[in-house]
């Protein structure tokens, strides 16, 4: 192995550590992640339509921008916008970009506090940069393979645009997204027991429809009864600590 390399691995084994769980530290920067936003977002809306003149749409950009001031991150362009598709789910990117899915506004009906909290929630991953921090993690691994495997084909940080909407957050993750979500959404002046309304039509929308077609929005955030607990108890204990 030449000495380069050598010193190469060194460093990325003093980052291992740090990658045994969700709180790895993200190395790319606000730009970085915008630009990553940014392109991620003409992927998407090349995929669906954007609904931007309904009042669907400015109900989602004011709930949005109502949670503003109570983020504890305000260095990216946050947007708030409305996919045209039956599919029950809602999904941000880095650097900003939030998408609600026409399917779950039907779920969620006139429920602005339930919206909210689900709004809070993706805007609670941006804030939390968690998906800055799987890229990093894999941008470690890839080095460190191409440095033990010369040969083996690595996917780039480029590559990983692709794979931004599937992205299946950590259990940690989630809980956050929630905690921050509910923060957001409380001090912004909205029912916090809406995420917990929200849980619960998940819930019966999966019973309905027997288990085989489980909803995006479950199965991209894995729904558990400690995870409804957790939300309980921080709206029953008052605890609203994110970004205050």
């Amino acid at each position: 192995m030449r000495r380069r390399h050598l010193v190469v691995l060194c460093v990325i084994l003093l980052w291992l550590p740090m990658l045994s769980g969700c709180r790895t530290r993200s190395f790319l920067s606000t730009k970085q992640e915008i630009e990553l936003g940014k392109e991620g977002a003409r992927e998407v809306e090349q995929e669906f339509r954007v609904d931007t003149t309904s009042p669907d749409a400015e109900r989602v950009r004011r709930i949005g921008e109502s949670l503003l001031p109570h983020m504890d991150r305000r260095d990216v362009p946050y947007s708030f916008k409305v996919l045209i598709s039956n599919q029950i789910n809602a999904f941000s990117l880095p650097g900003g970009p939030v998408y609600v899915f026409r399917g779950l506004l039907d779920l969620v009906g006139n429920d602005d506090s339930a919206l909210a909290c689900v709004i809070g929630h993706e805007c609670g991953h941006i804030n939390a940069r968690h998906v800055a921090r799987h890229i990093s993690t894999d941008i470690i691994h890839s080095a460190l393979i191409s440095i033990l495997f010369p040969n083996a084909n690595v996917q780039n940080a480029v590559g990983l645009v692709d794979q931004i909407i599937q992205l299946k957050y950590s259990r940690d993750d989630e809980y956050e997204a929630d905690w921050r979500g509910l923060s957001y959404a409380y001090y912004a002046g909205y029912d916090p027991n809406g995420l917990i309304r929200f849980f619960h039509k998940l819930e019966l929308v999966e019973k309905w429809e027997g288990g085989n077609n489980t909803p995006e929005w479950l199965q991209d955030h894995p729904l558990t009864p400690e995870r409804i607990k957790r939300a309980e108890w921080i709206i029953a204990h008052h605890d609203y600590r994110y970004g205050h």
